[in-house]
């Protein structure tokens, strides 16, 4: 298979490929104040303003404060160490900064992925009818009282193959286990793996002890009966991380480019700031 060629991107190409849209004045200050974004939540997904504004306070929390906490450690040691010198040469860098800027790209998107599956989380939460916490927390994300004597428990996965098979046994050795304790109580238990994509049918796959639902259907569980609720979250995921994205772009991403730079340079790099390979090869196997 012929490898990805890509050429390290520029500063600029990078703000300009993940910012889309801004949402800054000509000041850099956001124009769509959290109380506005609540308004807009609250149309889309039909919930009250309350969990309107939990979800957009959550989506803040999410992908700019732990942003914010994981940019402003620079780890040049760890990056370095981490750091695939064949890949880094196939993507053509040639400085120290462009291996910065590989670094902060790949830091950005493996954040922003991780928060939207939180993000994810929260807005099922604060939607599903009925949600509440586990009254046995125990791998699964919320439960639904279905009636007085039959309780729903939820595990939800960012997609429909996050269930190797030590998760799958471990979920169906947790739902024995809660099922054995509700029925104490004189309650039925069904669980639930719950992918948010990429799941087209409902099944209960041999010899497990849960249920998977088909990705449209859950969504449509999430939203009330609603169809195509999940085409509105998408919405809404738009809508908060364009936001906060934009504001993680403007503050962090410049400021941590030019400190990984600059600690990064006698590491690896030579006197006009350009990667000795012979130095990166030594340091990523030291």
């Amino acid at each position: 298979m012929r490898p990805d060629i890509t050429p390290p991107v520029t500063t600029q190409e990078l703000a300009s490929a993940v910012q889309e849209p801004l949402g800054f004045d000509d000041e850099g200050k956001r124009q769509t104040s959290n109380e506005e974004l609540a308004d807009q939540v609250s149309a889309i997904l039909r919930v009250d303003h309350d969990r309107a504004a939990f979800i957009v306070a959550e989506s803040e929390r999410l992908y700019v404060n732990r942003m914010r906490e994981r940019f402003s450690k620079l780890r040049v040691s760890e990056r370095l160490k981490r750091t695939n010198p064949f890949l880094l040469r196939i993507r053509g860098a040639e400085t120290v900064r462009d291996w910065a800027v590989i670094q902060v790209q790949s830091a950005l998107y493996a954040s922003e992925e991780e928060a939207v599956g939180h993000l994810l989380e929260a807005i099922i939460k604060a939607c599903f009818p009925g949600a509440s916490e586990p009254g046995l927390p125990d791998d699964f994300d919320f439960e639904s009282i279905e009636s007085s004597e039959v309780i729903h428990g939820y595990q939800v996965k960012m997609s429909w193959d996050c269930m190797p098979m030590s998760s799958r046994k471990n979920l169906s050795n947790t739902i024995v286990r809660v099922r054995e304790q509700y029925r104490s109580q004189g309650k039925t238990f069904v669980g639930y793996f719950a992918p948010c994509y990429g799941r087209a049918r409902t099944t209960k796959p041999p010899g497990q002890e849960y249920i998977t639902l088909a990705s449209k259907e859950f969504w449509q569980q999430v939203g009330g009966g609603e169809t195509d609720f999940d085409v509105k979250v998408g919405e809404v995921c738009a809508l908060l991380c364009s936001e906060f994205r934009s504001e993680v772009l403007d503050t962090l991403v410049p400021d941590l480019l030019d400190r990984l730079t600059h600690a990064a340079h006698p590491e690896i790099g030579n006197r006009d700031g350009q990667i000795d390979y012979a130095k990166l090869f030594r340091r990523v196997n030291r």
